[in-house]
């Protein structure tokens, strides 16, 4: 093919060849057959539902943009099959939930598949009857312009007359409305066209003014093509701009002769806004095609990651779900990413839709071989069912919670069921749960109620004991004092913080009391503990609770050991210190406190034990 330098106006020069000249006005032509992707839809169909897909695949079946509107069915096809493919295992599920076998299942026939399948084959036989009637139109077309070039020929090799000029012009303009005719004959039919109509004009003596007329007109109509050319360089649709220099090229090589003085100025200017259209253009083109081209990496790296992703498949449905969210993530990037080359594009989605199915396929064989185990996983889970009942009247509530908690645990360790049994059985389980909390809580407000009024007899323990504190006579405190101790004694169980701030301000009065009144209050503080821990056998839970306060001695006798031997510790870093007497008379007294709550700890601790062995036996 010629160079776009060879491209010369065959008005001006006549000895050029003709098939460089049409080879050099199809250029345009060329690009637009490579850009015919260009029309590709980029619309996003996944957000459509399937009665969407089918209202606007019917739309489509009557498009005037027939190749625009394939490529968008296509679009619509794929978008379909996604939407059918996400529907399966919900299918699958129903199918197993009313007792068939998985291995039994069959995909049922889609409505909407199968009417798209019907606008699809509509479609494709109005695109070949429209072909039919494109091709018939092109044949006679051909005859037109073969009629009206046997006139021009006939007035351009016949006698000069007053009219021939006008029957010229005439026959010019029929032969420009004719629109396509067959490939084969394009050639020879301009190539006639222009060698009669030159001849035309070159044989043409008479009636110069007409003829010189006829010129400006031709040469008026070569600049609008040439300004209808530059105006292309706006345009941002690549076919559409290629589709329309086209038609100016055609309209340019069935145009008249112009004066020869400016034909080659003009022809010059016509061919360079070619030039630059079509370099235009195809750097657009080009960019198309380099970010389709990206576009095609991106889904090959998603193909490789499908591919990847299902390589090993999982050993759990919890892992199954969590690559049935990877892979749907993939397909989500793949929505978003724009179209690739066309003639990658079946393959690419071929390979990405195959990795789809193989997971499809491995996850209904994986369940279908699980099935076997959720009956024994069902009998399990009603033996755990069966221990939660027997569990729930127990009287003894923490130690009852602590297994009910334990049976929670070795019911998440059990794998699923069979669906149909799924919500029954953990209803089942759930149940007992429900009544025992319902009786524990029960339990707790009527302790609260309890605790209310313990709390407020022990206050008013409390404040008489404080009023002692103003009676001058011994002999008449330690009586008073022995009965606030016995009302105390019986004053009830208190929970929680309220038991330790009111033991705490107990306790302080006390020694207060014996303090002031210069008695020991060891044996009665004794006495108080063992009356008051004798209170906790009278209940139900009476070992539990004890065990509890046992406990929480223990704790605290500990940390009491571990904080003296911290501060005998931190007091020998000092002994060789000078100037560190008074560090160490402190750290003194601070030994001297700890051990005496040491001791009284020990001594509260061999009350509990001791309370405890009296109440079992």
């Amino acid at each position: 093919m010629a160079t776009q330098e060879e491209i010369q106006d065959p008005g001006v020069n006549k000895n050029i060849h003709s098939e460089n000249y049409e080879a050099q006005l199809t250029v345009a032509e060329q690009l637009l057959d490579s850009t015919e992707e260009t029309l590709e839809d980029h619309t996003d169909y996944s957000e459509l539902d399937k009665a969407g897909i089918i209202k606007k695949a019917e739309e489509l079946l009557y498009s005037p943009d027939v190749r625009k509107a394939q490529e968008s069915l296509n679009r619509l096809r794929d978008a379909l099959d996604a939407k059918i493919l996400t529907e399966r295992p919900e299918q699958i599920k129903a199918w197993i939930e009313l007792g068939n076998d998985a291995r039994d299942f069959k995909p049922p026939q889609d409505e909407s598949k199968t009417a798209l399948q019907v606008i699809l084959n509509k479609f494709k036989e109005r695109r070949e009857e429209e072909r039919k009637r494109a091709e018939e139109e092109k044949v006679a077309n051909l005859k037109k312009k073969q009629a009206v070039l046997e006139n021009i020929r006939e007035l351009a090799e016949g006698e000069e007359k007053e009219n021939s000029l006008t029957n010229m012009r005439d026959l010019m303009r029929m032969w420009r409305e004719i629109r396509q005719v067959p490939k084969e004959f394009q050639d020879e039919l301009s190539t006639r066209y222009r060698f009669y109509i030159d001849k035309f004009y070159d044989n043409l003596s008479k009636f110069n003014e007409l003829k010189d007329l006829d010129r400006e007109k031709n040469l008026e109509f070569k600049i609008d093509l040439i300004k209808k050319a530059e105006a292309l360089h706006e345009e941002k649709n690549i076919r559409k701009t290629l589709i329309t220099l086209n038609k100016i090229h055609e309209d340019w090589r069935n145009a008249g002769p112009v004066r020869k003085e400016v034909s080659e100025e003009l022809w010059q200017r016509f061919k360079t806004v070619s030039d630059s259209i079509i370099q235009q253009k195809k750097q657009a083109q080009d960019e198309i095609d380099r970010k389709r081209q990206e576009n095609l990496n991106i889904k090959q790296l998603l193909v490789e990651k499908s591919e990847a992703a299902i390589a090993v498949w999982p050993t759990s449905g919890k892992d199954w779900a969590a690559l049935g969210k990877t892979l749907d993530g993939l397909l989500e990037d793949w929505k978003k990413t724009g179209p690739v080359p066309t003639q990658s594009n079946q393959e690419i989605w071929d390979r990405f839709s195959a990795a789809r199915q193989q997971f499809f396929a491995g996850r209904r064989d994986f369940f279908k071989n699980i099935n076997a185990s959720r009956e024994e996983n069902l009998k399990l889970k009603i033996a755990l069912c069966e221990k939660a009942e027997g569990f729930m009247n127990n009287e003894s509530f923490q130690e009852t919670a602590d297994k009910l908690n334990q049976l929670q645990e070795e019911w998440k360790k059990i794998g699923p069921v069979p669906d149909a049994k799924n919500d029954e059985v953990w209803k089942r389980f759930r149940a007992a749960f429900d009544h025992f909390y319902a009786r524990k809580n029960a339990w707790v407000k009527q302790k609260r109620e309890e605790d209310k009024i313990s709390i407020s007899v022990k206050e008013a323990i409390i404040a008489d004991m404080k009023k002692l504190a103003e009676e001058p006579d011994a002999d008449l405190v330690f009586p008073k004092l022995k009965e606030c101790q016995q009302r105390w004694a019986n004053s009830g169980f208190v929970s929680g913080k309220a038991y330790f701030g009111l033991q705490k301000e107990y306790r302080e009065i006390g020694d207060q009391l014996f303090a002031k009144f210069k008695r020991n209050s060891d044996s009665m503080k004794q006495q108080v503990m063992k009356e008051h821990y004798a209170k906790f056998t009278g209940g139900a839970d009476g070992q539990n609770r004890l065990q509890t306060e046992e406990r929480k001695v223990r704790d605290r006798l500990k940390k009491a050991q571990e904080e003296l031997a911290t501060i005998e510790n931190n007091k020998s870093f000092f002994a060789l210190s000078k100037n560190a007497e008074a560090v160490l008379k402190q750290f003194d007294t601070n030994i001297q406190k700890a051990k005496a709550q040491i001791e009284r700890l020990e001594k509260e601790l061999q009350v509990i034990r001791n309370t405890k062995s009296k109440d079992a036996q």
